[in-house]
């Protein structure tokens, strides 16, 4: 006969089975140093726990909410994503999320057709309205961290029932949803102390750039479109994101030799004497000597940078008449986005030339001056590219 104590009841089984599951999804968080596949992981498993037909995920800056990600088995998210990738509402506003962020509550919505009078929050109806999609039942849940701070937001829409059709979301079945709404607050969190660190250090990098390069204050916003443009032409060549955040921390430094060159030379308003010229070309090489030590791969790569980001493809360049792949693929990248940003903004010695007369010389260079498969990448990101010129 069997002994009834050792027996473990469906209950208890889907309880342990569901303890597994959520004990590897806290180790897989862990393990995932992207931060988009963290977060597009959290929302599918937050879906499959409570039987969502779609969902959304906002993380939390400061009094905005910023969108991340969307799912939806129904309809095809792919080009509202991109078109609402980074946009904000207000923490306390008039939508759910809003609301949610704001308060910290779950919000179990029913049926949004039938929101109560006087309710603080209203629902948005832009992607039913663009898409033809109708979200009914709305779970919204806080991600909050164990001392309370709000670090997100994750909205489940339309659960589907044993029937298939739309079904409310039961209060009892969103334990497993909150438990790992716990999880998830503190992946973001880590994420998001992950991103102020990264901040924080490339503020300092670009701060002892502009010091280095031109001691001009006011040419801080060249050295952030030099990390701003690299980065964006890694990411369209395909390189991983270890390369990509390397690249946009290195960048910066691609000048840093310049710290030797005297102002009377770096900051004449006319052009230079050939002699004048040979001292500015002198940076490269200082700019090596002073990373000459590295001891890592970001300050490898800087080096890499500073000295061969005025080699040429054709071998026509200095210091080393480097040329094709022997020039370090991060000087590649970085020369293409240095000259675009000495064409297209003011200097002391020219005016900003035009965006499409800019673009026209940078093509004219391809095969000569610049890589072509960094060319190629280059202007795969074009729109973005100029974006950082007009909203400057």
């Amino acid at each position: 006969m069997n002994n009834p104590t050792n027996a473990i009841s469906p209950g208890t089984a889907a309880q342990t089975e569901l303890l597994e599951n959520l004990l590897q999804l806290s180790i897989d968080l862990t393990a995932v140093s992207d931060r988009q596949k963290m977060l597009d992981t959290i929302l599918s498993e937050a879906r499959r726990l409570s039987g969502a037909q779609a969902g959304t995920l906002y993380i939390r800056r400061g009094d905005q909410i910023e969108f991340v990600v969307a799912q939806n088995d129904v309809v095809d998210v792919s080009r509202l994503s991109r078109t609402l990738l980074g946009k904000t509402l207000t923490v306390g506003g008039d939508s759910l999320a809003g609301f949610v962020a704001m308060t910290g509550q779950t919000v179990n919505i029913p049926d949004s057709r039938h929101i109560e009078s006087g309710s603080p929050f209203r629902i948005h109806r832009e992607f039913d309205a663009s898409t033809g999609y109708r979200a009914r039942s709305i779970l919204a849940v806080a991600l909050k961290c164990p001392d309370g701070e709000v670090v997100g937001v994750l909205q489940l829409i339309n659960c589907i029932g044993s029937g298939g059709s739309v079904a409310p979301f039961p209060d009892p079945s969103h334990r497993s949803v909150m438990s790992l709404a716990s999880m998830a607050a503190v992946s973001i969190h880590n994420a998001l102390l992950r991103d102020r660190l990264r901040r924080a250090h490339l503020d300092t990098v670009i701060c002892l750039s502009v010091v280095a390069e031109f001691r001009d204050h006011n040419m801080a916003r060249h050295i952030e479109r030099i990390s701003s443009l690299s980065a964006m032409t890694a990411e369209s060549m395909g390189l991983d994101d270890e390369q990509i955040e390397l690249i946009r921390i290195a960048s910066p430094m691609h000048d840093i030799g310049k710290i030797g060159v005297p102002d009377s030379i770096l900051l004449k308003p006319g052009p230079l004497t050939s002699e004048e010229r040979k001292i500015v070309e002198t940076h490269a090489v200082m700019g090596g000597e002073i990373l000459t030590n590295a001891k890592n791969d970001l300050m490898s790569m800087a080096r890499d940078v500073a000295v061969s980001h005025h080699e040429r493809w054709d071998g026509m360049g200095y210091p080393q008449r480097l040329a094709g792949g022997d020039i370090p693929l991060a000087a590649r990248i970085v020369c293409v986005a240095d000259v675009f940003d000495a064409l297209a903004t003011k200097r002391c010695y020219k005016e900003a030339y035009p965006i499409d007369k800019v673009v026209r010389i940078i093509r004219s260079e391809e095969g000569r001056q610049f890589d072509p498969n960094v060319i190629g990448a280059f202007f795969g990101v074009l729109d973005e590219v100029v974006a950082n010129y007009e909203n400057d």
